[in-house]
């Protein structure tokens, strides 16, 4: 097998230029979703629970969430992986 992936040729998405400007929008982005949360039309006129008359409350909540599954999954790996050569041992 040929490795024509590994080719040193970096492609449009490898460029430092596209990374930053990626960041920026995706930081943008974030930073908007928030201070949607302080619009009144987004918000929810009968919260279930008190917490979510909090403006931003749905934005940390998944935040939140999302460092959870992140932390344990490093965690989790380590339990559940295998190593490197696990299908060349058999051999």
């Amino acid at each position: 097998m040929s490795d024509d992936h590994n080719n040193s040729d970096p492609g449009w998405a490898d460029t430092k230029r596209f990374r930053n400007v990626f960041l920026g929008v995706l930081i943008g982005a974030c930073f908007l979703a928030a201070l949607a949360g302080f619009v009144p039309a987004f918000q929810k006129d009968h919260p279930h629970f008190a917490a979510e008359g909090f403006p931003v409350f749905f934005a940390l909540w998944g935040f939140g969430a999302f460092m959870f599954i992140v932390l344990v999954g490093q965690h989790l790996r380590k339990l559940v992986g295998r190593k490197e050569d696990y299908y060349e041992e058999r051999e």
